[in-house]
């Protein structure tokens, strides 16, 4: 692999990382609105978890997929 080829996965690792990251700090963030709201509030919440879900969906396979092919380089 070469020096740019490199760089490009290494960078889209990293930004990978940095999303999951956000993602789960969000989400321990929001565990008390969870607990405490109720009705459309709730409903605003459950709906902004399911983005979050999705993010660290997508960007958990996509760093596992940079992590398997790094280990596959070494």
């Amino acid at each position: 692999m070469d020096d740019a080829a490199f760089d490009a996965i290494a960078a889209r690792g990293s930004q990978a990382r940095g999303n999951l990251v956000a993602a789960l700090r969000e989400c321990g963030d929001l565990a008390e609105a969870v607990e405490a709201l109720e009705g459309p509030e709730l409903l605003e919440v459950l709906v902004y978890l399911d983005s979050l879900r999705y993010v660290m969906a997508e960007s958990g396979q996509l760093l596992q997929g940079v992590v398997r092919g790094f280990d596959e380089d070494r």
